[in-house]
């Protein structure tokens, strides 16, 4: 037996590895990754995504509850319906009203959800957000619109005083100043006014001047207890609006066109103080009124 023979009678014999279980790997092979451990188990048992189209109802595999497609988790339960990366078209909706906001991504679900739809995060334990109520803005005040109607009141009832054409003196003279005066009934005065129908219809919107005096302070006390004119401050307004319109319409045409001929000079001495009041009076009535309309 020669020395090399010797030698491998003195190595010592390894054992055999047992059968079943893999041997080292070879020292000239490249080291391999094991493989990942699995998952330790949960308490609840998973579910597998359902391949449902997007088109259709969604029902989950956990709590069979339906959900709208789109969904990304059970409203219910919150178990997944789509798979992770998938696209999802959830419809959210636009106005707050009757839904509860997700804290975690701001989407508003059905009130009542018990998870978000997008996200899967649950609603029952954050804080919901309720629809913010509606503020019923409470009726005030107006101050413009019946500051210029008692302007214009004390307008009409100043003219009421002054020289007015057709007679002597004012229209409180030929009602009241004077023996025999027609009182309240103004009608009664249409016999001494001459010059047609446009002096008798000039007449008619002056001589019942405190009726329309009353008018305008009763409406402006009304436009100063509410804002916002009713439909009866509506009606007695268009009446104003038409009454200080007429009255500066016939002084134009009975004091300035029908008055008498001349030069501008011989012309200003001929209007009488009432109608000049008269006309601004009822410019003024015009303005509180439109003024009151336009809070309608």
């Amino acid at each position: 037996m020669n020395d090399d023979e010797q030698a491998r009678l003195n190595q010592p014999i390894e054992p055999a590895a047992p059968e079943g279980e893999p041997g080292p790997p070879p020292g000239e092979v490249e080291a391999y990754a094991a493989p990942p451990a699995a998952p330790a188990p949960s308490g609840m048992a998973a579910h597998s995504v359902p391949a449902t189209p997007l088109g259709e109802t969604t029902r989950c595999p956990r709590c069979g509850t339906e959900n709208r497609p789109g969904i990304a988790f059970c409203r219910e339960c919150g178990q997944r319906l789509i798979s992770p990366g998938a696209a999802s078209t959830l419809a959210r909706p636009t106005s707050p009203d009757g839904t509860v906001a997700c804290p975690r991504c701001g989407t508003h679900n059905r009130a009542g959800a018990a998870f978000c739809a997008n996200c899967g995060n649950n609603l029952r334990g954050g804080p919901q957000v309720a629809a913010p109520p509606v503020v019923v803005p409470e009726p005030g005040r107006a101050l413009l619109g019946p500051i210029v109607l008692l302007i214009g009141a004390i307008g009409i009832a100043t003219a009421w005083f002054l020289p007015f054409p057709f007679g002597s003196g004012s229209l409180f003279d030929r009602a009241f100043g004077a023996a025999g005066g027609y009182g309240i009934g103004f009608w009664s005065g249409y016999a001494a006014v001459s010059g047609g129908v446009q002096a008798q219809s000039y007449f008619g919107f002056a001589a019942p001047a405190p009726l329309l005096v009353a008018l305008l302070v009763g409406l402006a006390i009304a436009g100063m207890v509410r804002r916002s004119p009713g439909m009866a401050q509506r009606v007695g307004l268009l009446v104003a609006l038409l009454w200080g319109a007429a009255l500066g319409v016939l002084f134009v045409v009975v004091e300035l066109i029908g008055g008498p001929g001349g030069g501008l000079l011989e012309l200003l001495r001929a209007l009488s103080p009432g109608g000049i009041i008269f006309l601004l009076a009822g410019l003024i009535v015009i303005i509180g009124s439109l003024t009151r309309l336009a809070r309608a």
